[in-house]
């Protein structure tokens, strides 16, 4: 069987579209983790969440309700035998690109970012209920939400993983973010020393945070429960999304650093061009380009791994 991430099934019953339960509770995840497994596929991890701004920014009317969602699902995915939840520490704005359709070669569009497009943005609207936020204020909400859902998640067997700020800028439209290097992983790791406190390496973000991604990859591999492994060209202010192989990411040396990690974990293709006459409902998630991705991916790693098979003998 083949395994799969996933989202929380945020669909409604039946036609009278009625909200009889939340997506974190036991009944979707259940019903959606059956859909999968019917389909030859084994759910190993959720990777979306329940409103999480409260809890980030320190909401006092939303922080509890919140908590309280967060550690359902968790006790749930523990129930059902999921066993990562992905998440992130992006307040107000999740994960963005200013352009989804750059023109780049052989009639293919690639993804981007650009700081210069936003910078007449305002504030997101959640931001005028708490009014200044710093970076060290989302530390000190971040130790405390992992002091209370770390012990959640080893009781239920289920490994947090946090994904990186996308992009990895220090501020973003005027709130602060702090998941943005590799130090701030290190500080993650030690503000809660648990091994259900893990990571999502993002590569793409990671690589606009270092030019080692091999290096950061055996600096944080016992806490790597999730690999997103694709590719950027630019810097973490201005770039785009490349076809994989055609970026600036070392892959062949990130692959063996990433074969080093001794516990399970998992990877997955992530964003990738739109190739030409490609199918697309969502940029970045096209039907060719993930296809040709997901080939070059496993090509890669069976041909490192005999690589690395055959230098140990």
């Amino acid at each position: 069987m083949d395994f799969a991430d996933g989202v929380l099934p945020r669909w409604f019953r039946d036609w009278r579209q009625i909200e009889e339960e939340k997506p974190w509770d036991y009944e979707p995840l259940m019903r959606y983790k059956e859909m999968l497994e019917e389909n030859g596929l084994r759910l190993v991890a959720i990777e979306d969440n329940p409103p999480l701004d409260g809890i980030r920014l320190g909401i006092r009317e939303l922080r509890e309700e919140e908590l309280d969602n967060v550690a359902r699902l968790i006790e749930n995915m523990g129930k059902l035998g999921i066993r990562i939840w992905i998440y992130s520490w992006m307040a107000g704005i999740g994960w963005s690109r200013t352009r989804t359709h750059i023109p780049d070669r052989a009639g293919m569009y690639v993804t981007g970012f650009n700081i210069k497009d936003i910078e007449n943005s305002p504030p997101p609207a959640i931001l005028k209920r708490v009014g200044k936020i710093t970076h060290e204020d989302l530390w000190k909400n971040l130790k405390d939400f992992l002091d209370y859902i770390v012990p959640i998640a080893e009781q239920a067997n289920v490994r947090l993983a946090m994904h990186p700020d996308d992009p990895p800028i220090p501020e973003y439209r005027g709130v602060p973010r702090i998941m943005n290097s590799v130090e701030a992983f290190e500080r993650l790791i030690s503000l809660n020393r648990s091994e259900y406190n893990g990571i999502t390496f993002c590569m793409g973000n990671f690589t606009l945070m270092t030019d080692d991604i091999p290096g950061a990859v055996r600096k944080l591999k016992d806490r790597i429960y999730f690999v997103h492994f694709r590719d950027v060209r630019g810097d973490r202010y201005n770039f785009v999304e490349t076809l994989i192989g055609e970026g600036k990411t070392d892959l062949v040396n990130a692959a063996k650093a990433f074969l080093e990690i001794n516990h399970e974990w998992y990877l997955r293709v992530d964003h990738t061009p739109t190739l030409e006459n490609d199918i697309e409902y969502t940029p970045g998630y096209s039907y060719l380009g993930r296809i040709y991705t997901i080939g070059y991916i496993k090509g890669l790693f069976n041909a490192v791994s005999r690589e690395v098979e055959e230098g140990s003998k």
